[in-house]
């Protein structure tokens, strides 16, 4: 089908303008979610979660190039993602400063001692 019947599709509110973006854009997305996120898994997430939000987007302003358009959710998604990825990554480093604050006493004292 061509983009600018899909678009006539989420502009009418049809749930087959999901399925026919589907058909001609799934391989795209997941090739651009892929090379942001490395999982196949999680760009899988991210290229569904792209198609509502273009469905969610599409209808404030006309797209000239859907492709385009659903490209660059796909990639804002899949970059989202990753933020999200990464904090969780980083959180799970972090020292309580009472725990940080007895290492620091600690070898403050021996270095007193010692000096």
């Amino acid at each position: 089908m061509e983009d600018e019947k899909i678009i006539d599709l989420y502009w009418d509110r049809s749930e087959q303008a999901i399925e026919e973006s589907q058909k001609k854009y799934d391989q795209y997305c997941l090739y651009i979610a892929n090379q942001v996120l490395h999982s196949p898994e999680d760009a899988e997430e991210c290229v569904n979660d792209a198609y509502l939000g273009a469905w969610n987007a599409i209808f404030p302003e006309r797209p000239s190039n859907l492709r385009h358009f659903i490209g660059c959710i796909t990639r804002r998604m899949a970059l989202n993602k990753l933020d999200y990825l990464n904090a969780k990554k980083l959180s799970a480093d972090i020292v309580s400063i009472d725990e940080f604050y007895g290492c620091v006493t600690c070898n403050f004292r021996f270095l007193l001692a010692y000096a």
